[in-house]
């Protein structure tokens, strides 16, 4: 259990390095992954209940620093989806590649839907249209397909991490 603690330490200060330098030179049509979200998902299908909530509000809370904005917000974010997603991966194949595509596709337009519910609910703009036709979905597709390689990197740690609890609990 502690490998995979520091493992996923290891892995969101890593994807947050990446997508606070590199990914904003790596835009396709002016949007960019949004990995942490990617890490979440792909932790939280691998992982219990417990795992993808924690795994979503650390990420959401480095997320909070990375962004300069309150901090909480992202966090809390991050925390319900780590929720819902390891809620619904009992009934799921979990160790299937087409499922954290199409799981990181749904989480990415329900993530980014509340992240801009909440950011104009208060300045009193909501046109749904262009938000969702220009930024949400075209990151949902790109997340999607970045997916495939956050989510064979939180497999191999997970087979890891169970091989090396298993050799340690033989006596």
């Amino acid at each position: 259990m502690r490998v995979k603690i520091v493992s996923y330490a290891v892995l969101i200060f890593i994807i947050a390095l990446i997508q606070s330098t590199v990914l904003g030179s790596i835009s396709v049509f002016n949007v960019k992954p949004n990995l942490l979200l990617i890490l979440i998902v792909s932790v939280a299908l691998l992982g219990s209940n417990v795992e993808g909530a924690v795994i979503g509000f650390f990420c959401g809370l480095t997320q909070d620093m990375l962004s300069g904005r309150v901090i909480g917000f992202y966090a809390l974010l991050g925390l319900y989806l780590g929720l819902g997603v390891a809620f619904i991966n009992k009934r799921l194949y979990r160790e299937n590649v087409l499922v954290a595509i199409f799981t990181t596709f749904i989480s990415t337009i329900v993530y980014e839907f509340a992240v801009y519910f909440f950011s104009m609910f208060f300045k009193g703009s909501l046109d749904l249209v262009f938000p969702f036709k220009y930024v949400i979905l075209p990151e949902a597709v790109y997340n999607s397909i970045v997916s495939i390689v956050i989510f064979l990197i939180v497999l191999k740690i997970n087979h890891w991490s169970e091989e090396l609890d298993r050799l340690s609990r033989r006596y």
